[in-house]
């Protein structure tokens, strides 16, 4: 003869559930806020930047945005915050991108900037998606960015999803747009 369960206890799962209704809610409170504490904290009293909208200013960057005339897509807002955060990216890749990097800030070429003007990257924006005859297919600016990383700064491949990639695509469609570079534009004498 099987005897029957307690009727404090899940038959199914061999738990003891809880016979008030007033622990149960005192719990759900509890957890509701432990989730409030933890985003009130990261938001307002952590300190770490990835929990932030904002993006930090480097020097150079309120003359970037004044000679290429960022503030002409806005004051604040999202594209002009990843813009910032390309030029972060491009001009400290060592401080911003240190997973897609083995470079530190005493490497002589350390940044992409080390290599590439911001020019550079514009035309290279507006030459992108193009067939390679050297690799064989067609390459976007994103490909191009994730190889620099790999070969250029001797760290790893991000996805070309990864805000390192995004943001510096959105930096040069910037410098693009204030050069007034259309598709294809090549530079002159080249």
């Amino acid at each position: 003869m099987n005897p029957s369960p307690e009727p404090d206890t899940d038959a199914r799962f061999g738990t003891r559930r809880d016979t008030h209704p007033r622990a149960t809610r005192i719990k759900t409170l509890a957890a509701v806020g432990l989730v409030a504490g933890f985003v009130l904290w990261s938001h307002l009293g952590s300190g770490v930047p990835v929990f932030h909208s904002q993006v930090s200013s480097e020097p150079g960057w309120e003359k970037f945005r004044a000679e290429y005339r960022i503030d002409h897509f806005g004051d604040d807002g999202q594209f002009v915050r990843a813009v910032q955060n390309g030029y972060n990216l491009i001009f400290y890749t060592y401080k911003y991108a240190p997973r897609f990097t083995r470079r530190r800030a005493g490497d002589r070429v350390n940044s992409c900037a080390g290599c590439h003007t911001a020019e550079d990257l514009a035309y290279s924006f507006v030459n992108s998606d193009r067939f390679d005859r050297k690799l064989g297919k067609r390459v976007s600016f994103e490909d191009r960015v994730q190889r620099c990383y790999a070969a250029s700064m001797d760290g790893f491949v991000p996805t070309i999803y990864d805000p390192a990639v995004r943001d510096i695509r959105l930096f040069a469609r910037a410098v693009a747009h204030h050069l007034q570079l259309g598709e294809g534009a090549l530079r002159k004498g080249g």
